[in-house]
This record gives C-alpha cells, structure tokens and sequence, in this order.
C-alpha cells in the first residue's frame, strides 16, 4: 500500500511539475523537454499506481501505455542537457535521432494496443507486469538508458570547458545544478540496472519494479525542488566557438592568422589594457566583452591568451583579481577594508567565488594570506 501511494503522489507530482515548467518563460526549448521529461516519469509512476490498485479490469485500455516510454529518460535528460548547455532555442534534425528507439518499440507495440481488452488481461504476469514480446526488450530498456551516461557526461565536461574559455564567472551559471542532476539520473541509472540484473541473475524474490520506481520517485521530487528554482539560464558563446569540435591546444592554432611576432604584440596590449582599465573589475567580464575592448575577434583573444599566459579566460582574468587583493592586503591605505569588500571590488561576484579562487591561485585563504604577511 505504502508503494502504490508514493508512486500516485509522484505520478501527481510529475503533472505539475511537467505543467510549471512548459509555462516558464525562460530557457523555453530545455524546460519544454523537461516538462515532457515530468510526464514521462508521471505516466510511469502512475501505471504502477494504476497497477497496484488493481485498476486493470475496470481500465484495461490504458495497459502497455508505460510499455515504450522507457527508451524516452535518457534521450530526453541528454537533450535537455544539450539544450540548456549550448542555448539552443530549437532542436535541430539530428537531435531528433535520439527519439528512434522509442519511436521504433512504440511501433512494435501497437499490435498490442489494438487487442481486445480480454487479450490484453491475459498478458499480465502473476505479479501485474505485462508480458508482451521478448523478454530481452526489458533488458535493452534498462541498458540503453545507461549507455548514454558517458555521452552527458563529455557533454557537461565541455560545457565547463566552454565556460571557462567565455566568461569569468561561472557560479551563477547552475554548475551545480546541472551536476547534481547527472549526479541524480546516474545513481538512478545504477540502482535500475543492478536491481535488474539482480533480479534476472538470482531466484531471490526481489521487488525490482517497487525500488526502481521508488528511486524515480525521489528523483522526480528532486528535480522539482532544484528545477524550480532555477533562475534564468543564459550563455553567450561566440559563434565560432559554440560548436568548436575538442582539439588539442598545437593543432587548434596550426592554422591561425597570426604571427609569434603579431600575437606577442597583442598580449602586449592586452597586458596594458589590463594594467590601465582593470577590465576584471567588472564581474560579469566576458571574453567577447574584452575582445570588443580590444578590437579583435574572440579567437585570436583566446588564442593569445592560451598560448602566451598559458591560461583559459576564467584563470587569466581571476589571475588579476587575485593579484590585485594581494597587493591591496599589503597596502595601508586598504587596512580598514575588510577582505571580502576588497574581493568583491576586484571583480568576483561572492565570497565562496574570491575564498575558493584565492586559495588555488595562492595556496591560502585570503585570512591565511593576510596573516602570513604580519
């Protein structure tokens, strides 16, 4: 009883969810998908709710109706990922691969969904779970989910990469959001298949659908908890590098424009800009925003960048807001400031930001820094 009524309440859950999000007027394409993600994971819960209250003889039509939808968590947690990562505002052709599989077992099962409703009650196991085809069916669901956790994996490590090389501030960006919810789809991913695998391998009588669903469950809740309060989601890449394939650092720049003479020019410049008009004072500073102050593009910026301060833009910019407290610490005149006002007057954006930066950059808290001088 106590199952039936966590899966109905998730399953209720997911609906508003799925409706908030589908009316949220930020990040629109990525909170559409979720939405359609809510529902997925409400039908879900809901048939095994509809199940365990032994709904089948009075409702037999709606059986089989989560028998598909399983192909759809993965493909549509990658999406959304996709999606908010690179900004998109409209899937693009090849996004629409992902929904092949799905597409082809929903195919596959309409036969089932135009038998008669007598026909439809004989295919229920023992345990109210439909036997409808090959029993490898259920086993390619539950791995094909998890075949697709390296591919968000390497999408979420290059997003990170990108935001490093764009912008120079980076925790109002939902890292932590976006981790936490692969973090979320992974174990949910591992506690299905082990207990699948579990189930399948050993005669031991393990409820396998009960936990699993259970695990959605506190998963969908998660994500309403975080999803909601989600601010608004923005990334501005520089269109030449939105979609830039990975390569190594000599091939990316075996071809550029630029001379060793003209490219230590331009870093000459760029170390003088940096020295008279403190640009890493502004803590939203992008890299088109300090290739615009330049007047080159934001390749050759990142390129000189790269290649002669042997950084990304997020290291290099902080690099300056970190020396310029350190100098600030040791001056007299600043003595009455507090460590956290001089941080966030050279550009970072909160404490955790300046605390966390400083202490890679020099080893120590700005407190410990400040100490080690008396």
């Amino acid at each position: 009883m106590l199952f039936k009524t966590i899966f109905l309440l998730g399953a209720i859950h997911g609906l508003v969810l799925a409706v908030l999000l589908a009316g949220k007027k930020v990040n629109r394409l990525s909170n559409k998908i979720m939405g359609v993600l809510m529902l997925v994971f409400s039908i879900d819960l809901g048939m095994a709710a509809f199940l365990g209250f032994g709904q089948t003889v009075e409702y037999p039509f709606l059986l089989g109706l989560d028998f598909p939808i399983t192909l759809l968590y993965a493909p549509l947690i990658y999406l959304y990922s996709k999606t908010l990562m690179h900004g998109q505002h409209s899937l693009k052709r090849s996004d629409l691969i992902h929904l092949i599989p799905f597409a082809l077992l929903l195919l596959y099962t309409i036969p089932f969904y135009m038998m008669s409703s007598q026909e439809k009650l004989s295919l229920l196991n023992e345990g109210g779970g439909l036997d409808y085809g090959p029993g490898f069916i259920t086993h390619i669901k539950v791995y094909f989910n998890i075949a697709y956790i390296p591919f968000i994996i390497k999408e979420y490590l290059a997003y990170r990469q990108r935001l490093r090389a764009n912008y120079s501030s980076i925790e109002e960006r939902n890292l932590s959001w976006l981790g936490g919810f692969f973090i979320g789809f992974l174990i949910l991913a591992i506690i299905s298949a082990g207990l699948h695998l579990l189930n399948s391998m050993s005669d031991l009588d393990i409820p396998y659908m009960n936990y699993t669903l259970l695990a959605v469950t506190i998963f969908v809740y998660s994500i309403g908890y975080m999803g909601l309060r989600q601010p608004e989601f923005f990334v501005d890449y520089p269109e030449d590098e939105a979609d830039e394939p990975e390569v190594k650092e000599q091939d990316r720049y075996s071809r550029s424009g630029l001379s060793k003479e003209e490219g230590q020019k331009l870093m000459d410049q760029l170390s003088a800009l940096m020295a008279k008009e403190k640009p890493y004072q502004n803590n939203e500073l992008s890299l088109r925003d300090l290739a615009g102050m330049m007047h080159i593009s934001t390749h050759y910026l990142t390129e000189i960048i790269n290649r002669y301060a042997e950084k990304n833009f997020y290291e290099f910019i902080n690099y300056y807001r970190v020396e310029e407290v350190k100098e600030k610490i040791q001056d007299s005149d600043f003595e009455h400031f507090t460590l956290l006002s001089l941080g966030l007057d050279a550009g970072f954006n909160s404490k955790s930001s300046f605390n966390s930066v400083f202490k890679k950059q020099t080893g120590m808290t700005p407190s410990e820094y400040k100490k080690s001088l008396n």
